[in-house]
């Protein structure tokens, strides 16, 4: 079993600020890129790390790389304009038989080996697999105008967070089809969903935040020193 991992890292970051792409901060004196790509690097499922950067970053993303020893990632790739167009880049760049592809976010940080593990051991059952957390604030629907429309029923609502694992055949055939359609989905998942591909969901853990906003930063620089703490 062959397993590929992409890490998309190409978004602008613009609510972090700032000219320097987001993935590039320090978190702890070191990367936030770097501290994602340790955590796939010591998975022993992953047999191949593959992170995407905007095109004027290939060589600063080198550079960073380099002092780290990162022994799967056997080169940068080059992002596009929009996430789904990222990951298609990524998948049309993997060479060699693969016969699973997980999708992580360059900036969520804090996912562990283990919930790696997790995800694509129910990948091998499922083919198409999500992390997630269920909602667990109430969630209102508003109008533009900032009226509340209605009160949702949480009890079914879950918030999607990455790793996405997938059978490669089915992430590459959605994404092709997507594209065909014109489809733009707000994550990997949605465009295994309009295959009527059955889409399994594992709970993930709220430690696995997304580095958006200097707030998130922060909030990053105190888990970490918990997690050394601990």
């Amino acid at each position: 079993m062959r397993v590929v991992a992409l890490i998309p890292a190409a978004g602008h970051g613009r609510r972090m600020g700032g000219q320097k792409p987001k993935v590039f901060l320090p978190l702890g004196g070191i990367p936030l890129l770097i501290h994602t790509l340790q955590k796939f690097e010591a998975c022993p499922q992953v047999d191949e790390i593959l992170p995407l950067v905007p095109a004027r970053e290939v060589n600063l993303a080198a550079e960073i790389l380099r002092p780290y020893g990162l022994k799967k990632v056997p080169r940068i790739l080059t992002g596009g304009p929009e996430r789904q167009d990222t990951v298609y880049s990524g998948l049309k760049a993997i060479e060699g038989d693969t016969d699973f592809v997980i999708i992580h976010d360059g900036a969520r940080p804090f996912v562990s080996p283990e919930l790696i593990e997790r995800t694509l051991s129910e990948t091998l059952r499922w083919k198409a697999v999500v992390v997630a957390l269920p909602a667990g604030d109430t969630i209102k629907e508003v109008s533009a105008e900032g009226r509340v429309l209605r009160t949702i029923d949480r009890s079914n609502l879950w918030i999607i967070q990455t790793p996405q694992s997938f059978e490669y055949g089915i992430i590459v055939e959605a994404h092709e089809k997507a594209r065909k359609e014109g489809f733009w989905g707000t994550d990997d998942a949605a465009l295994v969903e309009k295959l009527g591909i059955p889409v399994k969901v594992i709970e993930g853990s709220r430690f696995n935040l997304k580095i958006t906003t200097p707030e998130d930063l922060i909030l990053g620089e105190a888990l970490l020193k918990y997690s050394k703490g601990k």
